[in-house]
């Protein structure tokens, strides 16, 4: 978990789907870098968001806010059907910023994720820390809020190189992977529920195992990622 800088707290009230002129990134701002982003799942322990949670998208850098407002999905972010794309041309050590609301829009956390952290060219399966943006105390893994997000960081030596096919299969091969991904953690979910009201009616404990902690990758073993897509490497 980073910390966020002070603007990152700030909430903007956006209806969902409403899409701001950078939202619908063009190829010539995707040529000088770019992020691409779903957020799967946002948990807040002892708080129900209700049936329409949201999260607030942007990019920034560590020494600025962001020029522009975010853009507000809905969470999981694949009920759009597309990727959120971030340019990060020009942005001098650019930061993905990711809000969690609740049903009434009221927020419940925030992720910062610096772009230098993540490894160009791969995908990153990933539970994070949320920052309520108060002196929280020191609380246990499971008591920790957090979300869960898909990133992929292509530089822009890459993306200058990638023709329009190229990029189109790479932004198929990440929204195919999240929704593999989604698919993946609610059969977790039904599977899990099914052993607890197995468990209730024979009275032995569930033999399915709790969801996967916070900074697991979706390299390490026993995340529970789906089968294999291609390599992220072949479409370098």
């Amino acid at each position: 978990q980073v910390d966020s800088p002070p603007w990152a707290h700030a909430h903007w009230a956006l209806p969902i789907g409403h899409l701001l002129p950078e939202a619908r990134l063009p190829a010539t701002a995707m040529e000088k870098g770019y992020v691409l982003v779903h957020v799967l799942e946002a948990l807040v322990p002892g708080r129900d968001l209700g049936e329409s949670p949201s999260c607030e998208v942007s990019l920034g850098s560590a020494a600025a806010a962001p020029t522009f407002a975010p853009v507000c999905y809905p969470v999981p972010s694949t009920l759009q059907s597309e990727n959120i794309a971030l340019a990060t041309g020009g942005e001098e050590e650019p930061i993905v910023i990711v809000r969690a609301c609740d049903s009434n829009r009221e927020s419940v956390g925030s992720v910062v994720v610096p772009v230098s952290t993540l490894v160009p060219l791969e995908v990153w399966n990933v539970w994070y820390a949320m920052d309520e943006g108060d002196e929280a105390e020191e609380t246990a893994p499971e008591d920790t809020p957090k979300m869960h997000l898909l990133l992929q960081y292509v530089p822009g030596n890459a993306a200058a190189e990638e023709t329009q096919q190229l990029r189109e299969m790479r932004e198929q091969d990440f929204l195919l992977r999240a929704l593999q991904q989604l698919n993946a953690s609610l059969e977790a979910k039904v599977m899990g529920h099914q052993g607890s009201m197995a468990a209730t009616n024979t009275g032995y404990p569930p033999a399915i195992a709790d969801a996967p902690s916070m900074g697991t990758t979706a390299s390490a073993a026993g995340f529970g990622m789906p089968p294999p897509l291609p390599s992220a490497s072949a479409f370098q």
